[in-house]
C-alpha cells in the first residue's frame, strides 16, 4: 500500500479508502463477523483511512465502525460526514455541532480526524424535495465553517472539508474561499470532468476541473463514485447506487451503463480488469489523496489494494479516453 498526504493537512492516508456506504452495504446489512473480517482484511492490507457517514444506514454504519475497531483496537484514520436538515436553518452553527457529537456518539470515539458536510451545496439554498445550503450558510457568520472550528478547538475534529456535490459554482466558491482542508469528489471514467476539461454542453455535470482550484488552495481530494455505482465492475446489474435520483445530475445509471460500454471497448477490458483501471484511473492524478471504494467481502479490498503501486493506464488507452471524453461518449449515439 502506498500512501499520500491529505493536502497541506501533513495527515499521511492510504491511496486506497475503506468507504463505508450503502452500495456495498457491507457496513450498514451485513452479519457482524463478516463486517469484522473485512475491516480487519482492510487494515492488514495497509488500508488506514475509514470513510462513513450518518446518512449510511442512518447512523448504522457509523455504529458498526466505531465498535468494530473497539474490538480490533485499531486507530486508524476516520472521516465522518454530516447531514443537515431543514429543520437546521435557524442555527445552522448549533446544529453543525449537534451532527457532530451525535456522530462521534454513535463511534464511540472522543474525536474524528475528518468531518465533511454531507449537504450539498447550490447557490441558493434549496428548500425542496432535498435540502441544500447556499454558500453563505456554510461560509457566513454563524454557518457551517464557525461550527467545524467550534469543534476543532474543543479538540474534537482535526480536520474539515465538505461533499463536492451541488452546483459547480456554489463548489467553487466553497474551496476559493480557502476556509476547508479537503472535499469528496466525483470523479471517475464515464466523469472526469473534476480533473479534466469536458466539451461544452456534456451530458454529466461539468465540475469544471474543481480538483486544480482544491489542490491551489492545499486541499486534498477523495474520490468518490470511482466505479459509477457499480457501472464500472464485472457485475453492473447488482449496481445503481441505493437511491433513485443519481448522486450527481447526469450520471443516471443507464445512462452511465451506457458509458460505461464504450470505455470498456476503448479500453478492451471487461470484469475485473474493468474495475482495476477504473481505480488506476483515479489514482493517476496526483492531486487525490484517496480513492474511496466501498467493499462487499475481502476479495474486492484486494482487487482495490492491488491497484496501490500499479501505475497509471497507458498513454494509448488515454487517447482512446480522450476522444470518448471530447465527443460526450459519440453522444451515446452508437
Amino acid at each position: 500500500m502506498r500512501y499520500r498526504t491529505l493536502g497541506s493537512t501533513g495527515l499521511k492516508i492510504s491511496e486506497i479508502g475503506f468507504g463505508c456506504g450503502n452500495n456495498a452495504v457491507l457496513m450498514v446489512k451485513a452479519p457482524h463477523e463478516e463486517q469484522v473480517a473485512a475491516v480487519r482484511h482492510a487494515l492488514d492490507q495497509g488500508i488506514n483511512f475509514f470513510d462513513t457517514a450518518f446518512a449510511y444506514g442512518l447512523g448504522k454504519s457509523e455504529e458498526n465502525l466505531g465498535r468494530i475497531l473497539n474490538e480490533l483496537r485499531a486507530k486508524p484514520a476516520i472521516s465522518t460526514k454530516i447531514r443537515l436538515a431543514a429543520d437546521a436553518a435557524g442555527d445552522i452553527k448549533a446544529a453543525t455541532i449537534h451532527a457532530i457529537e451525535a456522530g462521534l456518539d454513535r463511534l464511540g470515539r472522543e474525536r474524528v480526524d475528518f468531518v465533511q458536510l454531507h449537504t450539498r451545496v447550490t447557490e441558493e439554498r434549496g428548500v425542496g424535495k432535498r435540502f441544500s445550503l447556499a454558500p453563505g450558510d456554510v461560509l457566513g457568520q454563524g454557518g457551517v465553517v464557525e461550527g467545524f472550528k467550534a469543534m476543532r478547538d474543543r479538540g474534537r475534529v482535526g480536520f474539515f472539508g465538505f461533499s463536492g456535490l451541488g452546483d459547480p459554482k456554489a463548489l467553487h466558491e466553497l474551496v476559493d474561499s480557502g476556509e476547508f482542508h479537503g472535499f469528496q469528489c466525483y470523479y471517475n471514467l464515464l466523469n472526469p470532468s473534476a480533473g479534466q476539461a469536458v466539451p461544452p454542453g456534456f451530458s454529466a455535470l461539468d465540475y469544471g476541473r474543481i480538483l486544480d482550484r482544491a489542490a491551489a488552495k492545499g486541499m486534498g481530494a477523495f474520490v468518490i463514485r470511482v466505479l459509477a455505482a457499480g457501472a464500472l465492475t464485472s457485475t453492473p446489474d447488482a449496481g445503481g447506487g441505493s437511491s433513485p435520483e443519481p448522486l450527481s445530475p447526469g450520471s443516471d445509471y443507464s445512462l452511465d451503463l451506457q458509458r460505461a460500454e464504450k470505455v470498456k471497448s476503448a479500453l478492451g477490458v471487461n470484469g475485473k480488469g474493468l474495475t482495476q483501471a477504473a481505480i488506476r484511473f483515479g489514482l493517476m492524478n496526483p492531486k487525490i489523496s484517496t480513492v474511496l471504494v466501498g467493499f462487499s467481502n475481502t476479495s474486492h479490498i484486494d482487487e482495490a489494494v492491488a491497484c496501490s503501486g500499479a501505475g497509471g493506464l497507458p498513454n494509448e488507452a488515454l487517447a482512446r479516453l480522450r476522444k470518448l471524453w471530447d465527443t460526450d461518449f459519440g453522444r451515446l449515439s452508437s
